[in-house]
């Protein structure tokens, strides 16, 4: 059996925690082992900072998707699976029972990511706890709340925040089954493995780390925690296989993510959406990690691989996965925010009494006010509404709902809409309890398609398509004053014998109501 001190110090125990002076130091320093009760605090902190606003920004392209598909009926949604997205058939499945119990307003639909940045920021305290005492897993823990692409992402109706609880969850159990190696510690590690694999397979990457641990975490090669290890991993491999099998022919619908120069740059701030938190969490980090490898903790290599290798295993695979995307690998934050704890809390050396099981007390009143100081605007920032660099989508359709008359039509000239109709699934979202107005150049609907986009008219059908409709409502994304650039030109050349009756200009989406003129 294996006691936290091993994981802290790497040294076996023979029986009382003084056998060394490294061990009774450590000893010394820790305020016990009924400490755990502590991980609620950074919970109670990640839903309240989680929730600040979590009902009032509006949906934006990825969450219109989430919604489209899980409203589906079971036909439709293995057609859509069948084609993409398959990746997401987990939390899909989630959100899918969730949206029937609770309903699919924005808040309601959150509500899951929300609860899952909630438990792990306590496993992220937990971790913390077990690889570096008390005091710096209840940092870590506070720290992994403040970076804002956690709150960011706890409010958002994908699977990241999910994945990110999975891997954490996954973490702590295989930790608390290397402490005591009975059959459930490791049947419910399995299952968070699965889990993982199931919400989004890019998190497997973290077993990497878990190699380590395991391997640090054992004394001989003989010892039955390696075989165990390797048999329950296997097992969970097995039940995510058919999936990966499947879903590996699907990788052309995330060809758009770019791993040139400039995302690259972009990654580490993207990551945890703050250029200057990042640049403090991960200079801490380093502190930290600089002082872990001083001081003999053999979790290092796990906790840096665990930070490390997902992003770096996505850019040299990218050509072929096409997974270099910071949120893919929001599951890393828990890692960097306990390498920064230890950063934080090694301060306490400097001090007089440093010894003492609350000496990391101080340092962190002091760099934890600081980094919510630095943060803050970002925080802000995550909260717009509509999403940064994201159309105003719901602004132009709440125009449509107060203006609209029966017979009116609608029709899309969206930029965005190139891999899925952005629009038309905002458009259905938003009207979803109300009479919509007739999308008069749809030919075949995404849902029949088993697809996110429609097709639309051909151009020479586009008079047939458009009938008598007198009014039409024209949705503009594109980057031309002139709302119908980009159309086919044959519909383009119908549309302009209309008149303009109404321009409105909401962010990214121009709004314009078309009137027959002949």
């Amino acid at each position: 059996m294996m006691s936290n001190q091993v994981l802290l110090s790497g040294r076996p125990t023979s029986g009382t925690a003084a056998d060394s002076p490294a061990q009774g130091r450590a000893e010394k320093a820790s305020p016990g082992r009924h400490t755990g009760w502590l991980a609620l605090l950074p919970a109670l902190a990640a839903f309240t900072v989680g929730y600040q606003g979590a009902a009032d920004r509006q949906m934006w392209n990825n969450e219109y998707a989430t919604w489209h598909a899980a409203v589906l009926g079971t036909a439709d949604l293995r057609h859509l699976l069948s084609n993409t997205d398959l990746v997401h058939l987990g939390y899909l499945m989630i959100v899918r029972g969730w949206i029937q119990l609770v309903g699919d307003e924005p808040l309601a639909m959150r509500l899951p990511s929300l609860a899952a940045m909630t438990i792990a920021a306590a496993a992220t305290t937990l971790i913390g706890r077990r690889l570096a005492g008390t005091g710096p897993g209840l940092v870590a823990g506070l720290i992994f709340v403040l970076i804002p692409s956690v709150s960011r992402y706890a409010q958002e109706a994908r699977s990241y925040a999910l994945v990110t609880m999975a891997a954490t969850l996954a973490t702590l159990l295989l930790l608390r089954a290397l402490e005591k190696p009975v059959r459930g510690r490791w049947v419910l590690y399995l299952l968070a493995v699965a889990l993982m694999g199931w919400l989004h397979f890019v998190s497997f990457l973290v077993l990497a780390a878990h190699l380590l641990m395991m391997l640090r975490g054992t004394v001989d090669r003989d010892d039955n925690r390696r075989y165990q290890w390797f048999g329950y991993v296997g097992g969970a491999g097995l039940l995510v296989l058919p999936l990966l099998t499947v879903a590996s022919g699907q990788s052309a619908s995330i060809s758009w993510i770019k791993a040139d120069l400039d995302a690259v740059l972009r990654f580490p701030s993207d990551l945890f959406l703050s250029s200057r938190g990042m640049a403090a969490v991960v200079g801490l980090g380093a502190i930290g990690a600089l002082v872990a490898w001083r001081t003999g903790n053999r979790m290092l290599p796990a906790l840096l691989t665990w930070a490390l290798l997902p992003p770096i295993f996505a850019y040299v695979t990218f050509d072929v996965l096409h997974l270099f995307l910071p949120r893919y690998v929001l599951f890393t934050l828990p890692a960097w925010a306990i390498l920064a704890a230890i950063g934080v809390c090694s301060v306490a050396r400097l001090l007089p009494r440093s010894t003492t099981a609350w000496s990391w007390l101080l340092p962190a009143m002091l760099v934890l006010p600081g980094l919510a100081y630095l943060v803050l605007p970002d925080h802000r920032v995550v909260r717009a509404s509509p999403v940064a660099g994201q159309p105003d989508y719901q602004g132009a359709i709440d125009a449509i709902r107060r203006d609209m008359q029966p017979g009116d039509g609608l029709a899309y000239n969206d930029v965005f809409g190139k891999l899925s109709d952005l629009a038309r699934e905002a458009v259905d979202y938003e009207m979803r309890n109300d009479v919509k107005p007739r999308d008069v150049f749809l030919a075949v609907t995404s849902v029949d398609r088993g697809s996110y986009s429609a097709s639309e008219c051909e151009d020479k059908d586009s008079a047939a398509c458009l009938r008598d409709t007198d009014r039409i409502w024209l949705i503009s994304t594109t980057y031309s004053s002139d709302p119908l650039e980009g159309l086919p030109p044959q519909r383009a050349g119908l549309l302009r014998k209309f008149e303009v009756i109404q321009d409105d200009q909401f962010e990214g989406v121009r709004l314009v109501l078309l009137s027959r003129s002949d």
